[in-house]
């Protein structure tokens, strides 16, 4: 394993997947009875990493259907039709030996074998003039039957799935697949996504199909413990001496445990210092260098948030943890229904989080330039 491959900026693997060990467990054993789950994180917590890492695990096929370019309901629904044809070919090979069984259980598609170089090629074509979530719960349906014949479990990992609710606006295909989910048995569906405000109204709302269907875990920061443990794992690797507790503190702190920020600054600091472990100094200067990379993005973002917002996020970053007290109301000349909005919009746009009765900012860049603006301003 390379070095760097311990701190990747995409997808962990390997011996770059940092513990989770206790959601990993949680994982594969809902994964493995059945269990749908909705996995929801930030961007950048390494939720994909969990969900593909305890998917393999457990050993199942399964396919990864990505919303993130999905605009329209026609979109969605050939996103989840070719899922389903994926799905079908990596459970049961070659597919022109069960296509009798697809016909027998489809009403509204059409299964059409195309010949390819090395094998048949399954296609769903749809009528036009039936609607998208008729399509996807025929689908979904057609899926589960197959894996009922053949004894068969199967994993769906619908990712970035808030963007089907943007588009479906809890019905149609929303409906379509609450339908089929609580009715399988050997097909289970793993929902995730990173913009916890939509899941949430999604997953929770009693006027959502999709209401009360899920398992839910929300990933948090990983306990510095295990970070301690997994840096002097890729410090014996590269120096054959394990890095001082200063360090690891220092990095740790600065990152706020940030598994993003984490990983980018380790692999600065592992690959400016190739023959020895790093200073206190060496570690300072490589998240200057990364500050300065962000800042465009972090004021862009900083920009785009009302004055009150603003107001809010700076209490907010300070430490504060009463935020609608009378002197937190005082200070910011603000009531506390503004303050209450403020809030709620600076989760909606992902700024902020609660850990236990305080939030704090989720990206520790924003958090610095937030400071950096407000001690400038006195």
């Amino acid at each position: 394993m390379r070095l760097r491959d311990y701190f990747p900026l995409g997808l962990a693997k390997g011996d770059a997947f940092c513990n989770r060990e206790n959601e990993t467990e949680l994982l594969v054993d809902n994964l493995k009875n059945g269990k749908h789950t909705l996995l929801v994180a930030t961007r950048r917590y390494g939720k994909s990493s969990l969900a593909l890492h305890a998917i393999k695990l457990s050993g199942l096929p399964y396919v990864e259907i990505d919303f993130y370019m999905a605009s329209n309901e026609k979109a969605v629904e050939k996103y989840i039709l070719d899922g389903v044809v994926d799905l079908i070919g990596k459970s049961f090979g070659s597919v022109d030996k069960i296509i009798n069984s697809i016909k027998r259980y489809l009403k509204n598609l059409k299964p059409k074998l195309d010949i390819g170089p090395s094998a048949f090629k399954l296609e769903l074509a749809v009528d036009n003039a039936v609607d998208p979530a008729t399509n996807v719960k025929e689908a979904l349906l057609l899926l589960e039957k197959l894996l009922e014949e053949k004894g068969m479990q199967a994993v769906m990992l619908m990712d970035e799935f808030q963007s089907v609710g943007s588009i479906a606006k809890g019905s149609g295909i929303e409906a379509a697949i609450r339908h089929v989910a609580q009715k399988t048995k050997h097909l289970t569906i793993l929902f995730s996504g990173s913009n916890r405000k939509l899941l949430t109204t999604m997953f929770e709302d009693e006027n959502r199909p999709l209401y009360k269907l899920c398992w839910k875990m929300q990933l948090k920061r990983i306990d510095q413990k295990h970070y301690h443990d997994h840096l002097q794992k890729a410090a014996i690797s590269a120096w054959k001496n394990r890095l001082e507790d200063e360090i690891l503190n220092e990095i740790l702190s600065i990152t706020e445990r940030h598994p993003f920020y984490v990983n980018k600054l380790c692999d600065r600091v592992w690959s400016l210092n190739k023959k020895s472990p790093p200073s206190l100094l060496a570690v300072s200067q490589a998240w200057i260098e990364i500050i300065e990379e962000e800042k465009s993005d972090a004021i862009k973002d900083i920009l785009q948030l009302s004055a009150g917002q603003k107001a809010v996020l700076t209490q907010i970053a300070k430490g504060a943890a009463q935020l609608t007290n009378k002197k937190t109301i005082l200070r910011l000349e603000m009531s506390s229904s503004s303050i209450i909005t403020a809030i709620e919009g600076l989760e909606e746009k992902d700024i902020i989080e609660k850990q236990g009765n305080k939030y704090q900012v989720i990206n520790p860049v924003l958090k610095h330039f937030v400071l950096k603006s407000s001690t400038e301003e006195l």
